[in-house]
């Protein structure tokens, strides 16, 4: 049986046929979004599906879609990359597409993807973590999603780090951990300190004990291990999965975070815990939308 999945990034769309078996990705396209209007990102939308579907008994299928972004149900409430608001989007590409939709956080894909064909595989309590672009995260408890009262549970990279102002983030507010440590806003960060480079040369230039560049990396990657060893003494969760293109570019970041988890975590909830580096790369969100989708 073949399941059908949608990444929509902040430049780049995907879409794959799964297998819903093994979670294997059996074909994928990749289009870029020229117009990130809902209109525009449908219509990529539709494309990609069209080719990705060709040969493949897939007619009709449900579609899962991933999106960056807090979601309440087929409303895009908050969609920084994409600029959206309050969009009713799910039900447009359903009818683009004359096919049931199923909206999800990028984040929650990914960390389902993971629990079902990677990382997590044979856990039932998972907190995933991906650090990119952004930050997010997903929760399974019980082997089930996490979603909450209004489906916006997971929101990590909006945890705020000070009680009073910050730096902007792109959600609109201030002192999000987002705001600090996300690969787009960190980069900014650097470039107001004078420091050159990707977060990567930012670790480089740490670990060899250039000045300004230890203080910023310390501050954010510092943050970042503290934010996520709490979590674990709240959630208990059995694996910790780290994902997304900073944290994989950046090893110094993930030793960070698991020495700060392993000394700063209720003892408790850290004895069973397994901290592992994402698996699927660039699928996990194509393929846990898919198979998300087919329930």
């Amino acid at each position: 049986m073949l399941a059908l999945g949608v990444d929509i990034g902040g430049t780049n769309a995907r879409a794959a046929v799964v297998d819903q078996a093994g979670g294997r990705v059996v074909v994928s396209a990749k289009e870029p979004l020229a117009d990130r209007s809902p209109d525009g990102i449908a219509s990529v939308i539709h494309s990609l599906v069209e080719r990705v579907g060709r040969g493949h008994p897939v007619a009709g299928a449900p579609i899962g879609v991933g999106l960056a972004g807090m979601l309440r149900e087929d409303v895009v409430v908050n969609a920084p990359n994409l600029g959206w608001r309050d969009v009713e989007f799910g039900g447009r590409l359903a009818r683009r597409l004359g096919r049931p939709v199923r909206l999800v956080n990028d984040l929650s894909a990914a960390a389902w993807g993971e629990l079902k064909g990677g990382a997590a595989r044979g856990a039932t309590d998972v907190f995933t973590v991906f650090v990119g672009t952004g930050v997010g995260s997903a929760l399974v408890a019980g082997g089930r999603l996490v979603t909450g009262a209004t489906g916006v549970a997971g929101e990590f990279g909006h945890v705020k780090l000070v009680a009073e102002g910050g730096r902007a983030c792109g959600c609109g507010q201030l002192g999000c951990l987002e705001a600090y440590v996300g690969g787009a806003r960190l980069q900014a960060w650097m470039s107001e300190a004078g420091v050159a480079g990707t977060p990567a040369d930012l670790e480089r230039l740490a670990h060899e004990g250039e000045a300004v560049a230890k203080g910023l990396y310390d501050y954010a990657v510092g943050h970042l291990a503290l934010a996520i060893a709490n979590q674990v003494t709240v959630l208990n969760p059995e694996v910790v999965v780290l994902g997304g293109g900073v944290l994989t570019r950046c090893p110094g970041m993930v030793q960070r975070i698991t020495d700060v988890v392993a000394a700063r975590a209720s003892v408790a909830a850290r004895q069973p815990l397994r901290i592992r580096l994402a698996e699927l790369g660039d699928d996990s969100g194509l393929v846990g939308a898919a198979l998300l989708a087919i329930g």
